[in-house]
């Protein structure tokens, strides 16, 4: 019995390492987080991601921006719904996705910590209803600038306009 239970445990242990390390995101390739430019509290998570993110994996640009605004046309989503998170993975590629809220997340969080690896165990409807959730509130709570903040000198080669 204790043997079973100790082979059940390592194939579970095996499928979560898999899961970890899943990945939509082509090696060297550019990857694109759209950003509300006039959101306060995502301009500091853009500074924390600049901050972590040693390997460079990720450029930025507005959603209000011409960039974020056709690539979101593209992909059938309105550009002015600025609530969810975007991320843009392989573009300018064939591979190109739009990945949204908690996709997002699953693709982001594990490249800036390890502790970020877990994300991709969360389930994503999971994911998606706290990204939903704090959206709704997120100008309340850490408010809004009057029009889009620019990249500071430091940033500027990481956004794409």
């Amino acid at each position: 019995m204790n043997t079973l239970l100790i082979l059940a445990s390592l194939a579970l242990l095996a499928v979560a390492w898999r899961i970890m390390r899943r990945t939509k995101l082509v090696e060297g390739g550019k990857h694109v987080l759209l950003i509300d430019g006039v959101c306060v509290f995502c301009n500091g998570f853009v500074s924390l991601i600049l901050r972590l993110d040693r390997a460079r994996t990720f450029h930025f640009a507005h959603i209000q921006g011409v960039y974020g605004r056709a690539t979101l046309l593209k992909h059938g989503r309105d550009p002015a719904d600025l609530d969810p998170i975007y991320l843009v993975a392989n573009a300018g590629t064939p591979d190109e996705r739009l990945l949204i809220d908690g996709e997002a997340a699953r693709e982001v969080y594990p490249r800036l910590s390890a502790l970020g690896r877990v994300a991709r165990l969360v389930p994503l409807p999971l994911l998606n209803i706290v990204y939903v959730g704090f959206a709704r509130v997120r100008y309340r709570l850490v408010g809004k600038y009057d029009s889009c903040r620019p990249p500071t000198p430091e940033e500027r080669g990481r956004y794409l306009e």
